[in-house]
């Protein structure tokens, strides 16, 4: 990034920690109201368009926000709801992938840029989830639900892309078990290179050290095994995440824990701040009316598998309360924000219909991001939440021989 594309980026973030009080009154979070600020600057400043979230500058900054995420579930819940996790990350990113990818063919674009659109599109963003859901006030069984599918099925749609993209451009068909044993093998491998990570600097943690000394490990372990995954071409999202749900348990002290914590809260809203910026300033919203058919199509497709999602599949996990509240907020949770911005802008630019799906990644990120996000706080709170734990507790004290109430 060019010395104006920095200096761009600074007066983004100024101007949005300045405007983020004032936005706060009209109902939109400090994420929605970066993107927005990002996207005005970006439309009147000419050396904007030198700004790019392309992965390489996403990875930067993802490993910290994974991390840091991943620092905060707490594991005994996250066991609690792995069924409903893993029933959205994996058949959750093909339902969502093979739906975007079916209706944008029948809106006119080339099946390789389709299957390659609804990789992109095919997992909630770790990021913007985040960001939104964690001032709501969730049940924590709901929030670890929620943060622990954008971070699962991230890493799960990461590889696919990376797999989608090569056939994309051979105009080679596409093998379903080829694909499943790729994205199977990167994800195992960077969940143990994550773990592997974290036992090795378990005992620089347990030493009695400086604050800063334990701050530094961490950093170590979150991008060491982003980068180390990544090298071998496996997910370096579940690699940090890995890591980070595994120190806390093994490692450190509650006290030192506790200070650790802090420090990474700091550099994850620094962190997040920027990534929003930059999302708003690669944004560029005239091109939505480029393809509006598309748009329609895309936007169609990923709501619709949302709700499936939301509403069928994750009734399988029989831990999941039966509340309407509860699938409403999954189906919330469908936000798309800067992985799929960075992975369409990371392209080829020879790729076929590179545009179009540029086009299509814009207008969902702008409509879930900013719109959803707006609307997120005004319908939480009118829905009406309860705990997974309690719920269970109640499904045990009633008695069999009793008659239901309807």
């Amino acid at each position: 990034m060019a010395f104006d594309g920095v200096l761009i980026l600074v007066v983004v973030v100024l101007a949005a920690l300045a405007v983020i009080p004032v936005m706060r009154h009209a109902g939109f979070p400090p994420a929605a109201s970066t993107v927005l600020v990002g996207i005005s600057i970006g439309g009147m400043v000419p050396h904007a368009a030198e700004i790019a979230l392309t992965p390489a500058v996403l990875g930067i900054f993802l490993p910290a926000l994974i991390f840091e995420s991943a620092w905060d579930l707490d594991a005994r819940t996250l066991r609690r709801v792995a069924v409903a996790v893993l029933l959205l990350a994996v058949p959750g990113v093909a339902i969502t992938a093979l739906a975007v990818a079916g209706m944008t063919t029948v809106a006119g674009i080339g099946w390789g840029a389709a299957v390659v659109l609804g990789a992109i599109l095919s997992a909630t963003d770790p990021v913007a989830v985040l960001a939104l859901f964690r001032p709501l006030g969730l049940p924590i069984e709901l929030l670890t639900l929620v943060e622990g599918e954008s971070i699962a099925n991230d890493g799960v749609a990461a590889v696919l892309v990376q797999t989608a993209v090569p056939l994309a451009l051979a105009a080679t068909a596409p093998n379903a078990l080829s694909i499943a044993v790729t994205m199977l093998g990167a994800a195992l491998g960077g969940t143990l290179i994550g773990l592997a990570i974290a036992w090795l600097a378990a005992p620089l943690l347990r030493r009695p050290s400086h604050w800063t000394v334990h701050v530094a490990t961490t950093l170590v372990v979150a991008y060491g095994s982003y980068a180390l995954a990544a090298h071998f071409g496996w997910s370096g999202i579940l690699a940090s995440a890995a890591a980070g749900i595994a120190l806390p348990e093994s490692a450190l002290r509650r006290r030192d824990a506790a200070i650790v914590e802090r420090s990474w809260d700091v550099l994850a809203l620094l962190a997040n701040v920027i990534v929003f910026a930059l999302v708003g300033l690669s944004l560029r919203l005239e091109r939505v009316l480029h393809e509006p058919l598309l748009i329609i199509a895309t936007l169609a497709a990923v709501g619709l598998s949302r709700g499936l999602l939301a509403y069928l599949v994750t009734r399988l996990d029989p831990r999941i309360p039966r509340s309407w509240a509860w699938h409403h907020a999954i189906a919330l949770a469908g936000l798309r924000g800067g992985l799929p911005v960075a992975l369409a802008l990371g392209l080829p630019a020879a790729f076929p219909q590179r545009a179009q799906i540029l086009d299509a990644v814009f207008s969902v990120v702008f409509a879930t991001l900013v719109v959803q996000g707006w609307l997120l706080g005004p319908l939480s709170r009118r829905l009406n939440f309860v705990s997974a734990r309690s719920v269970a507790k109640d499904e045990r004290s009633v008695d069999p021989a009793e008659p239901t109430r309807v």
